[in-house]
């Protein structure tokens, strides 16, 4: 089977799986062609499949995993009809207000103009109707149009329905090796010259933290030089790293102190999270969270949950974020999350 053929059969199955509800992932990773589908019908665990944190844990919005028990010629064979329908997650969050964010922007900017924290992100919400939105078609869309994203799917019933195109590795590990990145800074794609002076120092505070975690962990690691990575219709500053591991423990502890990374919460962390929580009106849920399939040798490949949206049968809420430092200006903020959030918004809305 080709794989133009290979790549049919995993859109049909996401069509069929978003139709019956079921709890199912699809994804292509970036540099490749090839998409990946999996499907779970039973509650058994299997090693392969796909990995979901969200943001904060919470009671609404645990960290989950779904089995990669049924492939997607396996899943286009099976009766519909034999499907358990389930109770599909609904949209509750509403559109954050041009004039409310504009008010928390600059809230928080001023709080780091008096050196209370370095940096935090801040996210809005554009939410709307989907009505009879073909999910299938967007993700092929999706997937044709960003070469270097991660372009995924899923839903679960904790989870809800989600889709994307995240430009930011979160942490990957094949063979001893681990792969990461420092993703940060914004404007529109192909601007020429120089990158600002804001745009710069926050690429490099995250691109820091990193660094001081890898060498505090003792993981040997290489760094990439700072380069512009494009994603969709933005570009971002990026420094990429990669380490040696010489044991689980140092993979496990990356893991888990990595999250949530500086890109997508602050720094100081706990305090930006703290900001975070008590300025934004909206709930994040899977936002800024990170997902992305695990094999049966525990290798796995996985991504920060960004330049996404969640929906439902009639919703749909679009997350976009930005990085605030005592440089930035809120209506520049602001831009830039529209900038972030056209690509899919163009392909939902038409």
């Amino acid at each position: 089977m080709n794989e133009n053929t290979s790549n049919s059969i995993v859109i049909e199955a996401v069509r069929k799986a978003v139709a019956t509800e079921s709890h199912f992932f699809a994804y292509r990773l970036p540099g490749e062609r090839e998409m990946h589908f999996g499907a779970q019908i039973i509650d058994q665990h299997t090693p392969m499949g796909f990995f979901i944190r969200p943001f904060r844990e919470s009671a609404d919005s645990p960290t989950t995993y779904i089995s990669a028990q049924f492939d997607a010629a396996k899943f286009l064979r099976l009766s519909s009809a034999s499907l358990t329908r389930r109770n599909m997650h609904k949209v509750t969050n509403t559109a954050t207000r041009r004039e409310q964010y504009m008010e928390q922007a600059s809230s928080l900017i001023e709080r780091m103009r008096r050196g209370e924290l370095h940096k935090v992100v801040l996210s809005r919400t554009i939410c709307g109707k989907c009505g009879d939105t073909d999910w299938a078609s967007v993700f092929a869309a999706l997937e044709a149009g960003n070469p270097n994203a991660f372009v995924f799917i899923f839903n679960t019933e904790v989870t809800g329905m989600w889709i994307g195109a995240s430009p930011e590795r979160y942490l990957s590990y094949t063979g001893r090796q681990i792969h990461t990145m420092a993703l940060a800074g914004t404007r529109p794609a192909g601007t020429a010259g120089a990158w600002g002076e804001k745009e710069i120092e926050e690429q490099r505070m995250v691109a820091d933290y990193i660094e001081e975690l890898l060498n505090r962990l003792g993981i040997k690691h290489s760094t990439s030089e700072t380069h512009s990575r494009v994603a969709g219709n933005v570009e971002h500053l990026c420094t990429e790293f990669t380490g040696e591991v010489s044991n689980m423990s140092q993979v496990d502890k990356m893991q888990n102190m990595l999250h949530p990374t500086p890109a997508l919460a602050g720094l100081p962390t706990k305090a930006a999270i703290g900001l975070i929580e008590a300025t934004e009106k909206h709930h994040r849920r899977y936002y800024g969270g990170y997902i992305g399939p695990i094999d049966f040798r525990g290798n796995f490949n996985y991504f920060v949950n960004l330049r996404s949206l969640e929906f439902d049968k009639e919703n749909y809420c679009l997350y976009a974020g930005g990085g605030l430092t005592v440089d930035s200006i809120a209506e520049q903020e602001w831009i830039e999350t529209e900038q972030k959030s056209r690509l899919l918004l163009n392909l939902i809305q038409g």
